[in-house]
């Protein structure tokens, strides 16, 4: 038996994945320390799992600094500093416990870099899990039109200049390594942005990574990690036999889109079909005025239940969101917002799983439409199906936790068996 301390990076979008992955460590029994927060300790209560509280990390976590740039260095200017600021603080905050569990090894969220910070300091394994698409060097340097526009968002997808002799990676690395000389760590361009450690552990399928080709057997690709329905409280909305259903929601983080809703609103007001819209908490229903007696609008709705009923699920591009329309083959409208969704979404697309809108430009004539077009298009739904399928023949968190003990135990690893 072994003993792991997990980091995770404590937002539901990056706990969630993990539970099951935790479940089976336990069930071989590994004795697991879980790191997070107060909230997210329910989710992780098990037999052979003891919880540790971050504390009051939230306000140092949410902590964003605006990038208004699309250059890579500018954006590497900002971000890197920022972000290792961050990453410093956690290490001072946790060693001290951390060296008192005595880890045999570390499994971090790609987004923890205080994890690897650790586990160097302590020359043990660090094993990373990444809950949305993965990124590498070889994507940087083969698709380097891909990354400047899903990463540093140049929606253009273009750059002025590429580096004179080398590769795009190499050039971004020597630039982040001088960012990095003050706090004492090999940190790379891609550790900003995405996981990148010995073994990575990926909750995404292949189908739905773009470029697999360029990962070895450094990453595994588990599948996303759908929860159980039973798990989920609330009431269903009721809706009308026979008509469409259209399901609205912008997640659970960047869903204060008031404007947006409220287009939603106009767009189908005078539709037959059933509207189902969550907004969230941080926006009342009365700010969003009065709507048809066609739609449902409330804070919260239990979206797995909800989605075998859904026709066109109008979303953000999360990826939790994404692959649970994915696995009820649920087509999609996505308004990507931040972060990672520009990349999902784009990926959505390409798999003629949905479309993708502005909800900053787009009038609701546009909404009706495109949603129109999904609706009518039998293509996308049968897209939706069968990458669905896919996700269900991924090989899981048995494949996930086979990975770690086989390079740990003998320096091996195994990559997917479904290649």
């Amino acid at each position: 038996m072994g003993t792991t301390v997990v980091f995770s990076f404590p937002y539901f979008g990056h706990v969630n994945p993990t539970v099951r992955l935790v479940q089976e460590l336990a069930n071989r029994g590994e004795q697991v320390y879980y790191y997070t927060t107060d909230a997210y300790m329910k989710y992780v209560q098990m037999e052979g799992v003891i919880c540790r509280s971050y504390g009051d990390v939230l306000p140092l976590l949410d902590e964003e600094i605006p990038i208004l740039t699309t250059d890579p260095l500018k954006v590497l200017d900002q971000l890197v500093p920022h972000k290792l600021n961050k990453h410093q603080k956690m290490v001072r905050l946790l060693l001290e416990q951390v060296m008192e569990d005595d880890p045999d090894y570390i499994i971090r969220d790609c987004e923890s870099y205080w994890g690897k910070m650790i586990g160097t300091m302590l020359d043990i394994p660090v094993i990373c899990y990444i809950t949305t698409i993965a990124l590498n060097e070889t994507m940087m340097d083969l698709h380097h039109d891909y990354f400047v526009a899903n990463v540093f968002g140049n929606t253009t997808g273009r750059m002025a200049w590429l580096p004179e002799s080398g590769s795009f990676s190499e050039y971004l690395n020597e630039y982040t390594r001088q960012l990095s000389l003050p706090y004492s760590v090999e940190y790379r361009a891609i550790d900003a942005f995405s996981g990148a450690d010995d073994l990575n552990l990926v909750f995404t399928s292949r189908v739905f990574q773009p470029f697999i080709e360029s990962f070895g057997s450094d990453y595994l690709f588990l599948g996303p990690m759908i929860r159980e329905e039973e798990q989920e409280g609330g009431d269903l909305p009721h809706v009308e036999p026979d008509l469409p259903v259209i399901y609205i929601s912008m997640g659970t983080v960047y869903n204060d889109c008031l404007l947006f809703y409220r287009k939603c609103i106009e767009a189908f007001q005078e539709h037959r079909c059933n509207v189902i819209m969550s907004v969230g908490q941080r926006i009342s229903l009365e700010e969003l005025g009065e709507f048809p007696e066609h739609f449902t609008v409330r804070s919260h709705v239990p979206q797995r239940r909800l989605l075998k009923y859904v026709d066109v699920f109008i979303t953000h591009g999360g990826h939790n969101s994404t692959n649970e329309a994915l696995y009820h083959g649920v087509p999609m409208l996505v308004f990507p917002q931040a972060a990672d969704q520009f990349a999902v979404s784009s990926r959505i697309e390409a798999l003629g799983a949905g479309s993708i809108g502005d909800s900053q430009h787009c009038t609701p004539s546009d909404i009706s439409f495109m949603t129109e077009r999904i609706l009518h298009d039998k293509a996308y739904a049968e897209s939706c199906k069968r990458v669905g399928e896919e996700i269900r023949n991924e090989g899981g968190v048995k494949l996930g936790v086979d990975g770690i003990f086989a390079y740990l135990n003998e320096g091996v690893l195994i990559g997917n068996t479904n290649e």
